[in-house]
């Protein structure tokens, strides 16, 4: 995909092959893997640096910007909803855009139909660095929403399904997922400052409050996740509250069963013991008098633990 503005006649011109621009053009020119070769030959031709030619052709591990002296190398990444990333080179000079990814992306080919019915995004550098980390800003945010989205469903299972453990190992996926992600858009966030900076020499007064507009837009992305990986870290938190208290509310119930047959046990345990003098053991209704003893005990201390609230309080909550 290639493009090239007349200023002249204020048109732009798709071009076939790459173009050197005249002192009145200014091109925008887009390769990919399969146009490397064509994008080597167009770099032998060009008179920059060549650490920006390597840069370019090899990339970068994270988004950087360097300046040299007849350009500026800047490399950012695009993230889609399946968290794979991909690079997006740029070499940036006062005449030219030149900019490369190793696969097709549907940015490129949106910017590719949007200058064409824009002529005047192409009559500056600047506007076609505004219109790359534009793009890659709402890129972002809908990355952000899709995310919001997800940790929104994370917090209502946690109530559905407490004790699963699944629960666990997904926000641990997240947050190392949100973890890498910061990583990238915390130094996207610096590339994007260093260009909408007044000194940077491919941004002129027009196009520098489009930058900044972008520049704020992405300031969203960054702020967001950091509030989702505290929010994972409250979900895993209550998480493991609902199954403390959970834990708590078995462990009360077995005390108090306990609790009520502690009294029966004494009695069964006095009446066990094998003297021969037991007045009881002889009584005709001695036996029946053992259990309503038994029961009487237990069915007391029971409406005792109820009158408190020590027992049923959970289901009256519930209910």
């Amino acid at each position: 995909m290639m493009l090239c503005y007349n200023a002249n006649t204020k048109q732009i011109q798709r071009l076939k092959a790459p173009h050197l621009p005249q002192d009145h053009e200014v091109c925008w020119l887009h390769f990919t893997e399969q146009t490397k070769e064509m994008l080597q030959d167009l770099l032998e031709k060009l008179s920059i640096h060549p650490l920006a030619k390597k840069a370019l052709l090899n990339g970068s591990d994270f988004p950087k910007v360097d300046q040299y002296e007849k350009c500026a190398f800047v490399s950012i990444f695009i993230v889609n909803d399946q968290f794979q990333k991909t690079q997006l080179r740029i070499i940036a000079t006062e005449r030219y855009v030149i900019s490369f990814t190793e696969r097709e992306i549907e940015l490129a080919k949106k910017l590719f139909v949007h200058l064409q019915h824009h002529p005047d995004h192409l009559s500056h550098p600047g506007y076609i660095l505004y219109e790359f980390l534009n793009s890659a800003a709402m890129e972002y945010l809908e990355l952000v929403d899709y995310i919001a989205r997800h940790i929104q469903a994370l917090e209502k299972q946690v109530f559905k399904t407490p004790f699963a453990n699944e629960i666990g190992h997904l926000v641990f996926r997240w947050k190392v997922r949100l973890h890498e992600l910061r990583q990238i858009a915390e130094a996207q966030e610096e590339v994007m400052k260093t260009i909408g900076h007044s000194n940077f020499p491919y941004v002129n007064e027009e196009s520098n409050p489009y930058i900044q507009d972008a520049i704020a837009r992405f300031a969203r992305v960054t702020s967001a996740l950091d509030t989702f990986r505290e929010t994972l870290t409250g979900i895993f938190d209550l998480q493991l509250s609902l199954k403390s208290d959970h834990m708590n509310v078995i462990m009360k119930t077995l005390t108090l069963v306990s609790v009520v047959f502690i009294p029966m046990t004494f009695i069964a345990g006095l009446y066990g013991m094998n003297f021969e003098k037991m007045p009881e053991l002889k009584w005709k209704y001695g036996y029946l008098y053992a259990l309503l003893l038994m029961a009487s005990l237990g069915i007391g201390i029971a409406l005792y633990f109820k009158k408190k609230g020590w027992w049923g309080e959970r289901s009256k909550h519930q209910k």
